[in-house]
C-alpha cells in the first residue's frame, strides 16, 4: 500500500508517462510496433502497482529498485508532451526495459506476493474510476460522459461523488449497464413529486435551510433491495461512495434559521429554485463563502468507504452530499433508527452540528477516491481516475456563484495530483436547475458528450487490455 508521498514521487510519473503514450498512440497509431508499445506499457503499469489483491502487501517495497531504475531509464525519453516522444529512443531502450521487468517479476514471485498468472491478470486490466464533482444542476453535463462511456463499452469499476455528482453516482451505480432514458425517468420522478418540501428548522442531522430535499419519496421504490429495505451503498452494482461535509465546532452558521425562513417566503415549489431574487442568492453565496472560510471547522465525511457507512441507504448518502447550505436541507425519515444510529455515532465522534454539501470539503474529490482505492476499497489498485468537473466555468447563469467558487476552489491543489484525466465542462446547465426538464437534460447530455469526446478517445487506449508477459516477449 502506498502513502501519498510515495505515490507522488515514485508512481505518479509512470501514470503520466502511460497517459502520454496513450495520447501519442491515438494521434499516430503506427508510431511504434504494437507489441513494442505493449511491452513498454506493461513495464509502466507494473511500476504503478502498490499491492496485489484487496489486502495491502509488500509489493511496493519489493519492486522499489525496479521503479527507480525504470524511471532513470525512461525519464529522458518519455516526456509528458506526446508530440515530443521519439519512437526510436524508446525502441533503443526496449531490451533494457525487458530485462528490468523480468527481474521485477522474479522478485514478486520469489517473495510469494503473486504467481505469474496473477501478476499478468492484475497488469492486464486497468480499472476505470469516475470522480463526479460538485456543481448542483451544472453536474448534468456529466450525463454526456456516462453515455459516451457506455457506447464504448467502458463501465466504471468505482465511483466517488459529491453534491449532484453523488446523486448521479448512486443512480448510475444501481445497475452495471447505463441507460440514459432510465436516468431521465428517475429525474422526472424527482421533478414531479414535490421533491422539495418545507424544511424542518429543527432537523436532526441537516442544516436549517429554505427547502428540504426528499429523495426517498419519489425514488424509494427504485432503491429497494429484495427484502424491501432501502438499498444500501454496499448493495449498489457499481461501488459508489459519497462525500458530504460535517460542520464541526466553530463552523460559521450565522442566523441560518432566519435565512431559511426568508428564502422560504420567496419560493413556491421546486421550479422556483432557479428563480430566486438576486438578493437571496447573494445571501446564499455569502453563506457558502463563510463556511468555506471556516475550513478548519469542516469535517469531510466520506460515506461508503468503511463498513459502517456502507450500510447507509444510498439515497441518504447522496442527499446529504447534495444539501446546499442555506438552500437545501436533507434529513432521513425520522422513523429510520438504523440510519440515525450510524449518523449519531459520526456526530458524537466529530462533534458535528449538521451535514451539508460535499463540495465544501472538495469540489472534485479525487484524493478521497485514491485513498479508498489504496485502502482496498475495490480489491485492486491498478486504476485510472477520471475527474468530471462542471464547476470549472463560473460564467453565464452561474456567474453569481463566482465568489463561492473561488472560496471552494481552495481544495483543488489537494485533489489535482490524484486524478489521471480531468474533464472541465465549459457549457454546463445552470447551477440552480436541480431537476431540469427532459429537453434540457438531453441537451446537457449532448453538450457533455461533445466535451468528453477527446478524453473518451484517450481512455480507449489507456484502458486497453495487455497480453501476458510471456506472449509479449515472444512477439516483440
Amino acid at each position: 500500500m502506498a502513502d501519498a508521498a510515495t505515490f507522488l514521487d515514485e508512481q505518479r510519473p509512470f501514470r503520466r508517462g502511460e497517459i502520454a503514450l496513450a495520447r501519442r498512440a491515438v494521434d499516430d497509431p503506427m508510431f511504434m510496433l504494437p507489441r513494442e508499445l505493449d511491452c513498454l506499457r506493461y513495464a509502466i503499469r507494473l511500476a504503478q502497482i502498490s499491492s496485489i489483491g484487496p489486502e495491502p502487501d509488500a509489493l511496493i517495497e519489493r519492486i522499489g529498485s525496479f521503479r527507480l531504475r525504470l524511471l532513470q531509464l525512461l525519464a529522458p525519453v518519455l516526456p509528458t508532451e506526446p508530440d515530443r516522444i521519439d519512437a526510436n529512443d524508446l525502441h533503443a531502450l526496449l531490451p533494457k526495459v525487458v530485462r528490468l521487468v523480468d527481474e521485477a517479476r522474479l522478485l514478486v514471485s520469489r517473495g510469494g506476493l503473486a504467481d505469474e498468472a496473477t501478476l499478468d491478470a492484475e497488469i492486464a486490466h486497468k480499472r476505470l474510476v469516475l470522480v463526479l464533482g460538485g456543481a448542483a444542476g451544472s453536474g448534468y453535463a456529466f450525463l454526456g460522459a456516462l453515455v459516451r462511456l457506455e457506447d464504448l463499452g467502458l463501465r466504471p469499476d468505482y465511483q466517488v461523488g459529491c453534491s449532484i455528482g453523488s446523486l448521479l453516482g448512486v443512480i448510475r451505480g444501481r445497475h452495471h449497464a447505463f441507460d440514459l432514458d432510465e436516468l431521465l425517468e428517475d429525474v422526472r420522478l424527482l421533478r414531479g413529486s414535490a421533491v422539495f418540501r418545507p424544511a424542518r428548522l429543527a432537523a436532526r442531522f441537516g442544516m436549517p435551510a429554505a427547502l428540504r430535499l426528499d429523495l426517498r419519496g419519489p425514488l424509494g421504490s427504485l432503491f429497494s433491495n429484495r427484502d424491501g429495505e432501502p438499498l444500501r451503498l454496499r448493495e449498489l452494482a457499481i461501488p459508489t461512495d459519497a462525500l458530504a461535509t460535517g460542520l464541526g465546532p466553530g463552523a460559521i452558521l450565522g442566523a441560518s434559521g432566519d435565512f431559511a425562513r426568508m428564502v422560504d417566503a420567496e419560493l413556491s415549489g421546486a421550479e422556483a429554485l432557479q428563480e430566486l431574487p438576486g438578493s437571496v442568492l447573494v445571501r446564499a453565496v455569502s453563506s457558502l463563502v463563510a463556511l468555506a472560510m471556516s475550513r478548519r471547522a469542516l469535517v469531510p465525511t466520506f460515506f461508503g468507504a468503511d463498513p459502517e457507512t456502507a450500510e447507509l441507504p444510498a439515497l441518504d448518502a447522496a442527499g446529504f452530499s447534495a444539501a446546499i447550505p442555506g438552500l437545501l436541507q436533507y434529513d432521513p425519515p425520522e422513523d429510520d433508527a438504523h440510519v440515525a444510529k450510524i449518523l449519531k455515532r459520526i456526530f458524537d465522534e466529530h462533534r458535528l452540528s449538521a451535514l451539508v454539501d460535499g463540495s465544501l470539503a472538495s469540489l472534485v474529490p479525487a484524493r478521497y477516491a485514491w485513498e479508498a482505492i489504496e485502502a482496498g476499497r475495490i480489491g485492486t489498485r491498478h486504476t485510472a481516475i477520471i475527474a468530471l468537473d462542471a464547476f470549472a466555468s463560473s460564467g453565464g447563469a452561474n456567474a453569481i456563484f463566482a465568489p463561492a467558487l473561488r472560496a471552494l476552489s481552495g481544495t483543488a491543489h489537494r485533489d489535482k495530483p490524484f486524478w489521471d484525466l480531468h474533464v472541465a465542462f465549459r457549457r454546463p446547465p445552470p447551477l440552480l436547475e436541480m431537476f431540469p426538464t427532459e429537453v434540457r437534460l438531453r441537451a446537457a447530455s449532448r453538450h457533455g458528450e461533445r466535451e468528453f469526446e477527446p478524453t473518451a478517445r484517450i481512455l480507449r487506449a489507456l484502458l486497453a487490455k495487455l497480453p501476458a508477459w510471456r506472449e509479449l516477449k515472444k512477439e516483440s
